[in-house]
């Protein structure tokens, strides 16, 4: 039975740690462009641009002011070629 349960453990062990590995390398194939967060910037136009949402993992648009800000994505297809999707 000692046995038993030091292979359980382990085996509990290897199992937590391939998951671990696997979350990482999963949020590292997103290249950074593709993690910017969206900001508006302080002017009052109004121009459709995209980001990667990574919680709907896909591309979503907002409304960017037309100044300042932080743009991740021209286009949708370029949010795309950069997400993989």
């Amino acid at each position: 039975m000692r046995h038993y349960a030091t292979y359980l453990y382990s085996a509990s062990l290897a199992f937590m740690l391939l998951l671990t590995n696997c979350q990482k390398e999963s949020e590292a194939a997103v290249p950074e462009q593709c993690q910017l967060a969206p900001d508006a910037g302080p002017c009052n136009a109004a121009f459709v641009r995209y980001y990667y949402d990574p919680k709907e993992q896909k591309c979503m648009p907002f409304t960017w002011g037309g100044c300042g800000g932080t743009v991740p994505f021209n286009t949708l297809q370029e949010c795309k070629d950069c997400a993989g999707k």
